[in-house]
């Protein structure tokens, strides 16, 4: 620890949300414990060739859209816009007082995989369809993966910790998890940490299809992504950022805040073997990392919030995986995977995991797996089918987020005391 003193403890206070399934946190919860998915067959056109392609994705819908100040509107690309909508509402959400705060122990935590891809896309347009000289002056800060924190310090005058993340899947539960480091060792008091991700764009879309990620449009689209499925095809694409307000934790208490949640464990780690072919030892780790770095024991978890991306290898892998790091207590687990209902979010998946964990241990719920209709003999842990269920008692849950390239993290939080 900076000071020599033990480490601090983290609380979690407030919560702001912006996905396909709305952008109000209890409108969100209802919907996913319902396991509505909002996945629709989406066409994209490349404005160069006219090529198109038909893919299930989930967008964020325009009502769910919300106003940001005019100085940052003109800035900001939209995975920038969503960001900023989401970390506004998880700040209103916590009550916290940022003008009356220490603004030098307040930072900024997010992740992103590929920023600000749409804008990128206009400024390919502008010069090779177009034929025109220069993209908009502000392209730069539109696409930087910094650039929802950056604006955000603006708007409220921050100058702790400002960290962006861009390690594909896996980038929003490692800012999380790094600023809870930054509160625990005593750099900030406050941090607002969490992951956005618009990739609906031709480009990017058709870099997923080329991989050979996306699932083909189910003839029911909402379908069309199934984890844990044994008829499961690939994954579907989707928008959406969620932020939460991270507080040392006796701060919070004395401020009178209403904790969430304790943000007790996160581990981090890097599975070297392929880039794109997780390992069972390489999804393990980072759930065994968690663990140690909380203290407690497996059985102190009741719902793991998978990565669960629908893709042949990941799920039966991430099956086996929780079952080293839970060990017999992963017959008593309750685990689902929220990418059937809004696709993949891609840097942002982590923190909605997260959000999903934070409101299992409020509520006393779990999530479902939606489209789960065909068990897969590989996929043999509960996953919870079609809708959540109530699970009296739980006091703890865990994140899971594997990213393309290797890194994996997990987070672990639990019922505050």
């Amino acid at each position: 620890m900076r000071d020599g003193t033990s480490r601090r403890r983290v609380a979690i206070t407030g919560i702001g949300v912006v996905c396909p399934l709305g952008s109000a946190v209890a409108d969100v919860w209802d919907a996913m414990l319902a396991g509505r998915s909002a996945v629709t067959a989406r066409e994209f056109i490349s404005a160069a060739t006219g090529t198109t392609l038909t893919i299930p994705a989930a967008s964020v819908p325009d009502e769910s859209l919300k106003p940001i100040p005019k100085a940052s509107e003109v800035m900001a690309d939209k995975f920038g816009k969503l960001a900023l909508m989401a970390m506004q509402d998880a700040i209103a959400d916590s009550g916290i007082s940022l003008p009356q705060a220490d603004r030098t122990r307040v930072g900024i935590s997010t992740g992103t995989s590929m920023g600000g891809v749409i804008e990128t896309d206009i400024g390919f347009n502008t010069i090779y369809v177009q034929k025109r000289p220069k993209v908009h002056p502000f392209t730069v800060i539109k696409t930087m993966f910094n650039s929802p924190a950056s604006l955000l310090c603006t708007i409220h005058g921050l100058s702790g910790p400002v960290l962006s993340y861009g390690i594909t899947c896996a980038a929003s539960s490692v800012a999380i998890g790094e600023a809870a480091r930054q509160i625990q060792h005593g750099y900030a008091d406050v941090m607002i940490a969490g992951g956005t991700e618009a990739p609906l764009t031709y480009p990017a879309v058709n870099s997923w299809v080329s991989a050979q990620l996306l699932a083909p449009v189910h003839q029911m689209p909402a379908q069309s992504c199934r984890p844990f499925d044994a008829t499961r095809n690939g994954t579907a694409l989707g928008e959406g950022a969620a932020y939460f307000v991270l507080e040392e934790y006796e701060q919070a208490r004395s401020r009178g805040a209403r904790i969430l949640v304790e943000l007790v464990g996160y581990g981090v780690s890097t599975d070297s073997g392929h880039l794109t072919q997780p390992s069972v030892a390489g999804q393990a780790r980072p759930m065994s990392l968690a663990l140690a770095d909380a203290g407690i024991a497996p059985e102190a978890i009741g719902y793991v919030s998978a990565h669960g991306t629908a893709t042949k290898r990941n799920d039966a892998t991430e099956t086996q995986a929780i079952r080293v790091a839970f060990g017999k207590h992963a017959e008593r687990l309750a685990v689902s995977s929220h990418k059937s209902m809004i696709g993949h979010l891609v840097g942002a998946a982590g923190a909605v995991g997260l959000l999903q964990c934070v409101m299992a241990v409020v509520t006393e719920k779990v999530p479902p797996t939606a489209n789960l209709h065909t068990p897969d003999p590989e996929c043999n842990l509960d996953y919870v089918p079609h809708v959540g269920r109530a699970l009296p008692g739980l006091r703890g849950a865990m994140v899971n987020a594997f990213g393309l390239g290797g890194t994996a993290a997990s987070l672990l939080v639990t019922r505050p005391h």
